[in-house]
């Protein structure tokens, strides 16, 4: 699933004050969540999964290089802790792909971490559109093309 945008909550909101909408993210690799929204005043950040779960540590990471990026910087999200998976059971090389060996779990999910520490999903590295050398989210084109009055929904396939 994709998290749910600022617009699409702001509308919800305004159509039903009273209901506080919870975000979170997780993955089957990070045994459970990652980030989630608490209480009353984290879920009004909308467009945001939350803040990092206590027992893990995360940072951002530019997919190049492997230099780790700053608060508002995208790249992707690197996770470690004391329940995430150590690597996949008989399977060598994803596990070398997919865990470094710090133990950093590589999520390839597009993420960023604003100043307040909460984290942002743009979407999967893998479904990057490569264009004229730019890497373009389908979902910055999804969210541009349901900006249009006559557009109710799209999605975007690379």
């Amino acid at each position: 699933g994709a998290p749910l945008g600022r617009e699409v909550a702001e509308r919800f909101v305004a159509v039903f004050p009273n209901v506080q909408i919870v975000q979170g993210y997780g993955l089957t690799e990070s045994s459970g969540s990652v980030a989630s929204t608490v209480g009353p005043e984290e879920s009004k950040a909308y467009g945001s999964v939350g803040k990092l779960a206590s027992h893990l540590q995360a940072k951002i990471v530019d997919p190049s290089t492997g230099e780790a990026l700053g608060p508002g910087q995208r790249g992707e999200l690197w996770v470690r802790g004391p329940l995430v998976m150590k690597g996949y059971v008989g399977d060598d090389k994803a596990t070398a792909e997919t865990v470094d060996s710090e133990g950093w779990l590589k999520t390839g999910d597009l993420c960023y971490f604003n100043e307040d520490g909460f984290l942002y999903i743009v979407d999967r590295l893998k479904e990057l559109i490569k264009y004229k050398g730019y890497q373009v989210p389908p979902a910055e084109l999804e969210h541009i093309l349901q900006s249009h009055p006559e557009i109710a929904d799209a999605a975007v396939i690379g």
